[in-house]
């Protein structure tokens, strides 16, 4: 036999043949083409990392979950960078790298290696919530706070990113900071992390995605917006509000709130009783909700305080969350408050078009309370008072206190006491009706009470007399009669009082929640006031 390839094929035979016996196939003896010789086979070494890395869903495949699939892949391709040319658009619900082609990722890691040299370029949004999850888990990152800072670079600098995953990244980002932040934080009697919640939303500015959250703080200074981020009304849209009143709004709006506190306070319950319905018990709770997540960073037992109404708790790894309920009527209920503020404010400055604020019939936060009309009716005037209040304290006039003058003042007092002062005559001119046999003869000189009130009504001016004339009547408005003359009540009083101590060695007057008059001076007050009428 010589050296000819020959190819064997065997056939069944169809019919019989004269050279085939029952049943034998024939065998024929073909020449092939001339022998070629064999190359070594071209081997990809990233197709071949690629191949490695998918073959990670071949263990336990009955038993693995997308996300632990997920991080297992991801750790295998932490350190992982491409320089590929191509760009394939992918487009994929909770992408990850077993449903992912060759060029998608090829096309992904290219991307992410320019991400981590800072060099943040367009692409498809799948792309860049696969990164996200990468972060999430620690895929990339030093420690939790380097994957934040990371996470921060997406969210705060590349403008074209943030649109795309505002709705969930902004979540994520409490559940980064209950999961990995307070990691340190234990249960020793302090349910409180060192770098509380409200603190980490001023400092990185996500204040307006955490309403909720900062509702109820009395330190927060944009009161407004946050309340008006959750309500039925959006005052940014009136015609008030962008004619110029946006500051003054957000003034009244804080008085207006601390109003209410004091009124729910009187009634003993809590402004957060009127939205908040309750709070829930203690649910299994999971980080990062509508994202692949696996991590295992060893979590410590502990608790963590989000607000009055909102804990999370580790035990033994596993977490679970007490959340407030809010009523559904929530935003027409915050909406109400903000529209009947503006109402009021309207009314105060004599606005050309008024506005009228209304509660949907039924609402739960006063169906839920005793003789809900009432609390209604009353809650109204609350506002128009806190409303009428605030708009008078701006439009009061601030008098300058010049203390040369008060001196002058009390100069004239005292040169009117020496006028009034009876000099006794010299001991050597006395008689013995002179002196009573009981006096003392070393009595010191002195102003007389009588002459003292005589004194105290040449020294007081006239808008001061017509106060202490006001102050006799009852239900009298001195604080209005005040703002008429352009003085500050508290100046007004001031100044009466330091002239009466002078004259009379005390006060007469005292602010409370009103001004009192000091019953015992009563009838000598009418004396120095007494051609004074109505």
């Amino acid at each position: 036999m010589d050296d000819s390839i020959f190819a064997e094929i065997e056939i069944e035979p169809k019919q019989p043949n004269h050279n085939a016996t029952g049943g034998t196939a024939l065998r024929f003896f073909v020449p092939s083409s001339p022998p070629q010789a064999i190359k070594p086979r071209v081997t990809d070494p990233i197709r071949e990392k690629f191949y490695e890395m998918r073959k990670l869903a071949s263990e336990r495949p009955f038993a693995r979950s997308d996300s632990e699939l997920f991080y297992r892949q991801a750790r295998f391709m932490e350190d992982f960078e491409d320089n590929y040319e191509g760009n394939a658009n992918f487009n994929m619900y909770y992408p990850y790298y077993q449903n992912m082609g060759y060029e998608y990722l090829r096309t992904y890691f290219t991307w992410r290696t320019k991400v981590r040299h800072g060099d943040i370029q367009p692409a498809s949004l799948s792309y860049i919530y696969l990164y996200i999850y990468e972060l999430l888990s620690g895929i990339g990152t030093t420690d939790p706070e380097d994957g934040f800072e990371k996470l921060l670079t997406l969210w705060n600098n590349v403008p074209f990113i943030k649109p795309g995953v505002e709705k969930y990244l902004s979540k994520w980002f409490k559940d980064y900071y209950v999961f990995y932040l307070t990691r340190d934080a234990g249960m020793k009697g302090d349910d409180s992390p060192t770098y509380p919640f409200s603190e980490f939303i001023e400092k990185h500015e996500l204040q307006k995605y955490f309403s909720l959250t900062l509702l109820f703080n009395e330190n927060t200074d944009n009161k407004l917006e946050i309340w008006n981020s959750v309500s039925g009304y959006d005052i940014t849209n009136s015609r008030y509000y962008k004619d110029g009143n946006e500051q003054v709004l957000t003034e009244c709006f804080n008085a207006v709130l601390n109003e209410i506190r004091e009124f729910c306070k009187k009634r003993s319950t809590r402004l957060e009783d009127l939205l908040i319905y309750n709070v829930g018990r203690k649910a299994p709770w999971q980080p990062f909700k509508q994202a692949l997540f696996g991590s295992r960073v060893r979590q410590n037992d502990r608790e963590i305080k989000i607000s009055e109404f909102e804990r999370y708790q580790c035990k033994n790894g596993q977490w679970t969350a007490s959340l407030p309920i809010y009523y559904s009527s929530q935003r027409d209920f915050v909406g109400y408050i903000i529209k009947k503020t503006e109402a009021c404010l309207r009314a105060e400055t004599k606005y050309k078009y008024k506005l009228v604020a209304e509660m949907k019939p039924g609402s739960k936060p006063f169906r839920e309370l005793q003789r809900p009309a009432a609390k209604r009716a009353e809650l109204d005037k609350t506002i128009e008072k806190a409303v009428m209040d605030f708009y008078k304290s701006i439009h009061r006039i601030a008098v300058k206190v010049d203390h040369s003058n008060l001196a002058r003042i009390r100069e004239e007092a005292y040169e009117t006491q020496e006028q009034l002062i009876v000099i006794e005559p010299d001991e050597s001119t006395k008689t013995p009706q002179d002196t009573p046999q009981d006096t003392p003869q070393d009595t010191p000189i002195t102003l007389s009470f009588a002459d003292g009130w005589k004194a105290l009504k040449n020294i007081l001016t006239d808008t001061e007399r017509q106060a202490l004339f006001l102050a006799l009547q009852e239900n009298a408005d001195i604080k209005a009669f005040a703002n008429e003359k352009g003085i500050m009540l508290e100046v007004l009083v001031d100044g009466i009082n330091e002239k009466a101590a002078d004259c009379i060695g005390d006060n007469l007057l005292e602010i409370d929640d009103e001004i009192i008059l000091y019953d015992e001076y009563r009838e000598n007050i009418v004396s120095i006031v007494c051609n004074l009428t109505t």
